[in-house]
């Protein structure tokens, strides 16, 4: 390039000579429209569906010649790795495995059981090692991984988490290769330490999850559902029962609906300043989320049913919580709501060992400009995702849901503003709007028109723990599986 030439001229003559070959005509045209078409050949198919029984033969019988098959996949966090430095999508746990802050190989009971691994075991797979997680559901020999991990010189945040299995993958005729055969995995010397949010898996017979089947429902719409009745009738008291005479706030959960994507999770965590902790105060069962989604296994283990629930305070009419707390940073609002006052709070945790659903956090740090836990909420650009209409805790604090209690006065000084009475569906807490499959409803329960107050008519709803007569404000609409021709 002439050294008395400018840049515009350069790039005109250039794409003049070169691309365009043509004048000034031409050059202003593709200036305007931002794009230069040119001619190409018409694209033949790259597959036009013949052969595929036979492919698919082959794929088994290679599959079976070569013993174990590696399947690479995306998970719903963070994808190929692109979100792995958002400690919000780094700290949520995997909605199967409840596994956040790690990748690891997940392999079936019976192949756990066949190499002599537990969960927390390393494998070599390859030149690589991970953590073993054993995974009902997963078919044996096959081991599952996950991308996105294992970064360097990416931030601070995804620098270090996880190994970078992006190694196993092979390009094969211009596409990339996400399953492996021909690779024996062997078990490695070592143990890891995983952290997952719910070691639990099975409901032991309670009523947890009400299910039933689609001809049980059928024939019955409160199938799988009758212990609620029940409950019903053995809630007496001798007490005058609390008349809210304004707005009652209530929320249904379809069991349906939930596909545990947790996308509720993050919602409610970034609208609420909820902090991120790391991967060790997780594993102390420290983690701050006030939504979580509890995952139970029903059958088998090499074909288990797997049903979602998020469970986040139930904001009882009866809360046992508020009983306890010598302070009253805990009580009940007129409107329903159980409600935190964080100034008033002096850290006893008694309302968390007295609510029965376990959805209570408590601050054992001040996350807020700390540098143990250099994450969004330590730096002055970082603090500038923070909600300016929610209060962040400090050490010594309990908190948790409150129906974004933030958003509901907002929507009622809009309608007073307007001279105009709240209409349905107006508030939606966070959660509920982030719901990609719309399962969680919230509204006015004294609103005898409203879809809330539907739902906790129907016949399908239940409360957690109802014999408790806690009176949760919180519904669950009881799981109907699609099996045609069963019993109910």
């Amino acid at each position: 390039m002439n050294s008395d030439k400018d840049y515009y001229t350069y790039l005109k003559e250039y794409w003049q000579n070169n691309i365009l070959n043509a004048g000034d005509s031409a050059w202003r045209k593709a200036l305007q429209d931002g794009v230069f078409q040119i001619s190409a050949a018409a694209a033949e198919p790259g597959f036009t569906g013949s052969g595929i029984i036979a492919a698919a033969q082959k794929l088994t019988a290679s599959a079976e010649a070569q013993g174990f098959e590696i399947h690479l996949y995306q998970t719903i966090a963070i994808g190929t790795g692109r979100y792995a430095n958002n400690p919000w999508l780094m700290e949520m746990p995997d909605p199967v495995s409840k596994v956040c802050w790690d990748n690891f190989a997940a392999v079936s009971p019976g192949t756990a059981q066949e190499m002599g691994l537990i969960k927390g075991n390393m494998i070599k797979i390859g030149n690589l090692e991970l953590p073993v997680l054993i995974q009902p559901g997963q078919a044996d020999k096959t081991i599952s991984l996950a991308l996105g991990y294992g970064h360097t010189g990416f931030g601070k945040v995804a620098d270090g988490v996880g190994v970078n299995v992006f190694p196993l993958s092979t390009i094969s005729k211009n596409c990339r290769t996400y399953h492996i055969n021909g690779i024996e995995p062997v078990k490695a010397a070592g143990e890891y330490k995983l952290a997952s949010t719910q070691m639990h898996h099975s409901m032991e017979g309670r009523p947890i999850v009400r299910e039933t089947t689609l001809a049980g429902y059928l024939e019955k719409p409160d199938s799988g559902n009758e212990l609620h009745a029940e409950f019903e009738k053995k809630h007496v008291t001798l007490y005058k029962e609390t008349e809210f005479k304004g707005h009652h706030w209530g929320m249904a959960i379809d069991l349906n609906t939930c596909i545990g994507c947790s996308a509720c999770v993050i919602a409610c965590q970034a609208e609420n300043n909820v902090p991120v902790v790391g991967k060790e105060e997780v594993m102390k069962s420290r983690i701050m989320h006030w939504i979580r989604i509890d995952r139970y296994y029903n059958g088998d283990g090499q074909d288990p049913e797997i049903v979602f629930q998020p469970v986040m305070c139930q904001h009882c009419d009866n809360a046992p919580c508020e009983n306890v707390c010598p302070v009253s940073a805990t009580n009940h609002s007129s409107e329903g709501l159980n409600q935190m006052a964080y100034n008033r709070c002096v850290g006893t945790k008694y309302c968390i060992n007295n609510c029965p659903y376990k959805v209570r956090r408590f601050n054992w740090f001040r996350y807020v400009t700390n540098d143990k836990f250099d994450y969004n909420m330590n730096s002055d650009l970082g603090r500038m995702v923070l909600n300016p209409d929610v209060t962040v805790r400090e050490r010594g604090v309990v908190e948790k849901c409150s129906f974004c209690i933030q958003r509901i006065q907002e929507k009622k000084l809009l309608a007073k503003n307007e001279n105009r009475q709240l209409a349905d569906n107006e508030i939606l807490p966070a959660c509920a709007q982030a719901c990609p499959s719309k399962a969680i409803v919230f509204g006015d329960l004294n609103n005898p028109e409203s879809r809330i107050s539907k739902m906790f008519g129907d016949p399908r709803n239940y409360h957690l723990l109802e014999e408790l007569h806690t009176l949760p404000s919180v519904g669950y609409l009881t799981l109907v599986r699609n099996k045609p021709g069963t019993e109910a």
